[in-house]
């Protein structure tokens, strides 16, 4: 691997749209969320879970709405969770990352949350504006306006991170624009 590249932003930012078109232009990447779910195929992986929240369980198998239940306006039991689970994703997604030659994709939502961007040679910060995000998560999660803005709330402001060091991709147009725009983001890192 020459170069690992971040893609990061808030949820509904256009994120996994980024690294679809990146992958249509044959570049590895790795989603954390993929990664996640090969994990959650574990049970040694869901009792590691279980147990950090005191979830009682036979045959540890993944219930997410157990764990929704679980962690839902509950940060004491989210932080929790994400002391569990993001080591153990970063983890796995780094491995095969290095695995791969050339210049390597990591779509991380929570890369601030986490502290994980100085593990990657550039990240990549897809922003849009609000109104679409909270449009788009709706109809995609099938839930209410106000339960996706209380999902933004809690995220780190994009708007706000110092964006010196990183990449932006601003999400506003059609798909042929945000194909333009990352084309030309690729075409500056293989140049660097």
């Amino acid at each position: 691997m020459d170069k690992l590249i971040a893609i990061t932003g808030g949820i509904g930012s256009g994120k996994s749209t980024v690294s679809s078109i990146i992958k249509q232009l044959n570049y590895k990447v790795f989603s954390a969320d993929e990664v996640y779910r090969d994990l959650l195929s574990d049970s040694g992986f869901v009792k590691t879970i279980y147990t950090a929240l005191g979830i009682e369980s036979e045959d540890f198998v993944f219930d997410k709405e157990l764990i929704s239940k679980k962690v839902f306006n509950n940060k004491e039991m989210l932080s929790k969770l994400n002391a569990v689970t993001h080591p153990a994703i970063m983890d796995r997604m780094l491995n095969l990352s290095k695995a791969e030659k050339g210049i390597v994709f990591n779509e991380v939502p929570l890369l601030f949350e986490g502290g994980y961007e100085s593990l990657y040679d550039k990240v990549i910060i897809v922003i849009r504006d609000e109104k679409s995000r909270v449009d788009a998560v709706a109809k995609r999660d099938n839930i209410s306006a106000s339960d996706v803005k209380k999902r933004i709330d809690n995220q780190v402001n994009y708007e706000n991170i110092s964006t010196n060091a990183h990449t932006l991709i601003v999400n506003d147009g059609s798909l042929s624009e945000l194909t333009k725009k990352v084309k030309a983001v690729i075409s500056e890192i293989v140049k660097g």
